[in-house]
């Protein structure tokens, strides 16, 4: 049977008895967001299935308490307890964006807002109801007449230019909208903003850039002790947390006396900054205490502000990329980069750990003859560009370090490599690893069966984004696990294997992979079938860093989730039944059946642009940006099918087909989705549910008219009529019926349609021309 290859490996090896059984789950654990981080949502009763497979490491929502509760935090704004605010100015519109259930009578009470919030000369204090974390704080006395202050987080595509962010540099929370833009306070006023960026410790730190008409951006500096913090409070008898507490909460805290348009808080190396004028100094690094920069008497001729940074090199990221090739210090950058100083700097960096053994070898005083000072002088936005600036530069060993002077701002690296050729690029590979921003971001994984033995899967990894995804409430999938926060690096692939009494329905060597980008869906879609029916449905998703090379070998895992398959619901049904859906039913059943694959270029053709439709969700509105369609196009397309995304997806690749005609290729289609990171459906192009067809990456969607399904023999109504194989992809109920009807068409087996005036619909006007065009 067909079905044999798509088998993993180890079915097709005969080791389908050696799998993990539900008492080898539970007795490895997962890495499952614990009990505790489920407050505030109804658990509902446990089963003693693998959805919990350890009562304090694992547990999965009931879903309909789940769905349930999310909507009410989601639209409710509910009164908490734990903290006092100050009294606010009520006026009537305030009433439209918190609980009109708030007393206006009693000034001390607590409350949240959606989008905006009234404050006067009494000052106030609010949280944010759809964001845990964010709050604004406007003590007595800072505003000088009745204001509506505004926090709302702003979609990037919104705004002309992004925050310019240098290399290891990354947004960890959306752009925040900040309004009245350009409002002036009487005093410093607080803003709080969760992120979702890994600090690693001491390694790296939060900076705040602001924007003031979303095209110019600088750093926001506003250096405020926890002293200081009651003094700016005025009064107000609000709890504040300790720098600690807000690092382990995730949360970056703002003074300012008046607002920008745009806030946005970066992730970036932990930098050692002061200012430093004539009289010189030294600069020391916290990260790596050896790191030192010491400016002489004259480097400087007035004051600015300098900065240190250090960022460490684990020992293990260097073995994976180089093997035992070469060994590295710490990567120690002086800021600002590509300013020549007056007298030269000294510079003090630990030696790489293979150098330190000549040290102890009696080689004191000189370096190892393998050591190699790396520099890089580009600076801002510009990629680093190493160098060998070994020969040009003195150097001189000091207690484990190395010491040399500079008259140049710039990034310096030691390494110590046995093939000195080797050294530059090596270095350059190592150094792509290491710039990779770091977030805290959840794996949540949805199933849904499809029959008895094979179910649906959908994997995401999430930063701010909603749990209870919509598209997935849409199509009754089940969340059956959570991870808590892991550590992801963006921009890194993900590979994704499964153990347990399911296998994934995958070429032989294939294997599950996507990527991770930060505040974007990340999306893996892909079926699986339970191997034993007399045994549990249940199994494990292990999320790794590298593919997987051998079973011999043991493989570190990102993240692990046990989780059990939901069961088959027969009379269940689904309440999304578009052309697409009715299309992917037809291919997959092409799947078990050979024999009904597609033949006519206007069938495969209509089952390609169905397949992607179906799995772009709410990300067509972000391709349709890609592929230069204008907002006002994006909004027609949108309002001609309000209740179907899958609707308004086809319908953009329709109106991409129209447009580009030759130039609609699948590589075209496959670039403009790379960059909405939706490489889920670029690896489902590239796979095998598209072999059937034969078509080249470099073949246009147009080219499937060449022979045309509108003029076959066996049509009597040849050239003039149109086979309902393209109505049926438009919308089946949207086309008025045919008055009379023709033999049926050998392409679809539909009845075709006679010759008349121009095909109306309620959303679409065609012509013939233009459906023989992109069909």
């Amino acid at each position: 049977m067909i079905i044999r290859e798509w088998l993993c490996e180890d079915a097709m090896t005969g080791e389908t008895e050696k799998y993990l059984r539900p008492q080898d789950l539970r007795e490895l654990g997962d890495d499952s967001l614990p009990q505790e981080g489920y407050m505030g949502f109804s658990i509902g009763a446990r089963s003693a299935s693998l959805r919990s497979f350890s009562s304090d490491r694992s547990n999965t929502l009931n879903r309909s308490s789940f769905a349930r509760d999310s909507m009410m935090i989601e639209e409710m704004l509910v009164p908490t307890k734990d903290t006092v605010r100050t009294g606010l100015a009520w006026c009537p519109s305030f009433f439209l964006h918190v609980l009109p259930s708030v007393s206006c009578i009693n000034p001390v009470f607590s409350c949240r807002f959606l989008v905006s919030f009234m404050v006067d000369a009494r000052g106030g204090s609010m949280r944010g109801s759809r964001h845990d974390g964010m709050r604004i704080i406007i003590p007595p006395r800072k505003c000088s007449a009745p204001t509506r202050i505004t926090c709302r987080l702003a979609k990037r595509h919104r705004l002309a230019y992004l925050p310019p962010m240098v290399e290891g540099e990354g947004l960890v929370s959306r752009l925040v909208e900040m309004g009245p833009a350009g409002a002036q306070f009487l005093g410093p006023v607080i803003v709080e903003i969760p992120h979702f960026g890994s600090m690693r410790g001491k390694e790296r730190e939060l900076i705040v850039l602001r924007s003031d008409n979303g095209e110019t951006w600088k750093e926001h500096h506003c250096d405020c002790k926890v002293t200081e913090l009651t003094s700016i409070l005025n009064g107000m008898d609000e709890e504040m947390d300790s720098p600690a507490e807000l690092e382990k909460k995730r949360i970056c805290r703002i003074i300012t006396k008046d607002f920008p348009q745009y806030f946005a808080v970066l992730s970036r190396i932990k930098q050692e900054s002061d200012y430093m004028g004539p009289e010189g100094g030294v600069l020391s690094s916290e990260a790596v205490p050896m790191v030192k920069a010491a400016f002489p008497h004259g480097a400087l001729t007035k004051k600015i502000r300098v900065g240190l940074q250090a960022q460490p090199v684990p020992e293990d990221i260097v073995r994976t990329i180089t093997g035992n090739r070469a060994s590295f210090s710490p990567i120690v950058t002086v800021e600002p980069r590509r300013r020549k100083f007056h007298k030269p700097i000294t510079m003090t960096i630990p030696v790489p750990p293979r150098s330190k053994e000549a040290v102890s070898n009696g080689r004191k005083g000189e370096p190892a003859p393998c050591l190699r000072l790396l520099c890089s002088i580009t600076g801002g936005t510009s990629p680093a560009q190493w160098e060998d600036i070994t020969g040009t530069t003195p150097l001189s060993f000091v207690t484990d370090c190395v010491s040399f002077t500079t008259n140049v701002s710039a990034r310096f690296w030691l390494a110590d490599c046995q093939q000195i050729s080797e050294t530059v690029g090596l270095a350059s590979q190592l150094y792509r690893e290491m710039i990779c921003v770091p977030y805290l971001a959840k794996f949540v994984v949805f199933a849904k069966m499809i029959d008895p033995i094979e179910s649906r899967l959908r994997c995401f990894c999430m930063t701010d984004d909603k749990v209870d995804k919509t598209l997935e409430q849409q199509e009754n999938f089940e969340e059956v696990a959570r991870s808590k926060d892991i550590e992801i690096l963006e921009g890194k692939p993900i590979h994704v294997e499964c153990y347990g009494n399911i296998t994934p329905l995958a070429k032989s060597g294939q294997q599950l992979v996507f990527n991770f980008y930060a505040f974007k869906e990340n999306r893996l879609p892909f079926n699986v079938k339970v191997r034993d029916m007399g045994q549990e449905p249940c199994g494990r998703i292990s999320f790794l860093r590298e593919p997987k090379i051998a079973k011999s070998l043991p493989q570190s895992a990102i993240c692990n989730l046990n989780f059990t398959l939901p069961t088959h619901r027969k009379n269940d049904k689904d309440r999304r039944h578009t052309f697409a859906s009715l299309a992917l039913r037809k291919r997959y059943s092409y799947l078990a059946d050979p024999a009904s694959s597609p033949q006519s270029p206007c069938e495969r053709t209509d089952l390609r642009m169905a397949i992607v439709a179906d799995h772009l969700g709410l990300s067509w509105t972000e391709l349709a940006r890609e592929m230069n369609f204008s907002v006002d196009e994006i909004n027609h397309i949108r309002t001609e099918n309000p209740n179907s995304l899958t609707a308004q997806s086809f319908m953009l690749l329709k109106k991409w087909v129209s447009r580009d005609g030759k130039n609609a290729t699948t590589d075209a289609l496959t670039a403009v989705l790379t960059k909405v990171n939706r490489m889920d459906i670029v690896t489902l192009l590239e796979g095998p549910i598209f072999d059937y067809g034969n078509i080249s990456g470099t073949r246009s969607f147009a080219d499937d008219s060449a022979v045309n399904c509108l003029s076959p023999s066996p049509c009597p109504s040849s050239l003039s009529s149109f086979s309902p194989c393209a109505s049926r992809c438009l919308s089946l109920a949207s086309f008025s019926p045919p008055p009379t009807l023709l033999p049926p068409c050998t392409c679809c087996h539909f009845p075709c349609v006679p010759p008349g005036p121009l095909l109306t619909t309620p959303s679409l006007y065609l012509n013939y021309s233009s459906i023989e065009l992109f069909i």
